[in-house]
């Protein structure tokens, strides 16, 4: 475990410390650097003099439109695929299975017509609007909705709780593990998102991080240290909803062990 583990974090740690050293230091003094060869030069430099700042704020915002309206309409979906009782709620099912195996690239000139046509193109809207609803988490939620005692819904509208209030005080708290992955899968989708954020902008000020990075890249002009710390800009927001979201949910699933 431990050779594992040091293989897999070794290329991270070597962007991190190239990210923190003058270029060519790695090759230099290897990979334990002298203490007085560490700088914030590089991390200064990439936000100074590039557009990754302005850039990092659209991508917080694409995020978190596009996580907030995954999971709302997840929920909303996953629970009308449970709860109620109505005929063709199976074949509804279905469908949404059926989004699960369609590429994204197929729908992407759809996609890109009715962006435009709505006149959102080089806007944070039109970049997170295609991607407001998805299959997965809906799917993710419904299985875990199915897990609910059908008595403790009963017993919620019996004492007068209506379906939205039974969703968000009931349904989704007993859930809370599966709520949160859904959150981390929708999150991370959205950080990571390169194809469409890029086709649907125009303007380095309107486009994500991701975007702005491999523009960076190609440039040829910028320092390889600058393009590490330009990573590590775009990995650490990642590597923190993990550790955080990752330490609740077994605190959650060791609760329920427990119970």
């Amino acid at each position: 475990m431990l050779a594992i583990a040091a293989f897999v974090f070794l290329p991270i740690y070597a962007s991190f410390l190239s990210a923190f050293t003058p270029t060519g230091e790695i090759s230099r003094n290897g990979l334990v650097p002298r203490f007085s060869d560490l700088t914030f030069r590089n991390i200064s430099e990439v936000i100074t003099s590039t557009s990754l700042l302005p850039q990092y704020f659209v991508s917080i915002a694409v995020v978190t439109l596009q996580t907030t309206g995954q999971i709302v309409t997840g929920a909303l979906a996953a629970y009308a695929l449970v709860f109620p009782r109505w005929r063709g709620r199976g074949l509804a099912f279905g469908l949404v299975l059926i989004t699960l195996a369609i590429p994204g690239e197929s729908i992407v000139i759809p996609n890109y017509e009715l962006v435009s046509d709505f006149g959102l193109r080089n806007t944070i809207i039109g970049v997170a609007l295609p991607y407001l609803a998805a299959g997965y988490p809906i799917f993710l939620l419904r299985q875990a909705f199915a897990a609910v005692p059908t008595e403790i819904w009963e017993a919620a509208r019996l004492d007068g709780c209506g379906d939205i209030r039974a969703l968000f005080t009931i349904v989704m708290p007993a859930c809370r593990p599966q709520v949160t992955t859904a959150v981390i899968w929708s999150a991370l989708a959205a950080w990571n998102g390169f194809f469409w954020p890029l086709l649907i902008t125009d303007t380095a000020a309107a486009r994500t991080l991701q975007v702005g990075i491999s523009q960076l890249a190609a440039d040829g002009t910028t320092s390889p240290s600058v393009l590490f710390a330009g990573t590590v800009l775009v990995v650490v927001p990642t590597m923190v909803l993990v550790i955080i979201a990752q330490r609740f949910l077994v605190n959650r699933l060791a609760r329920g062990v427990l119970r």
